[in-house]
């Protein structure tokens, strides 16, 4: 149950943000990031890490 002051929503909303953003960058260094080792041409998986970096630095701005 949540608080009335809107500083604990946002702290909480940040830390939710934090967690998604620690899942999408383990995503990216774990997995699309070896895959772009392997296969640098790989167009969908060159689409994904953009796309992808644009989002974490999306994530990482709002979590601040």
């Amino acid at each position: 149950m949540f608080s009335d002051d809107p500083a604990d929503w946002i702290e909480y909303e940040k830390k939710q943000l934090r967690t998604v953003l620690g899942r999408l960058t383990r995503m990216i260094t774990g997995t699309l990031d070896p895959h772009l080792a392997r296969n640098p041409d790989d167009e969908w998986a060159q689409l994904a890490i953009a796309q992808l970096t644009g989002v974490r630095a999306t994530l990482a701005q709002l979590a601040k």
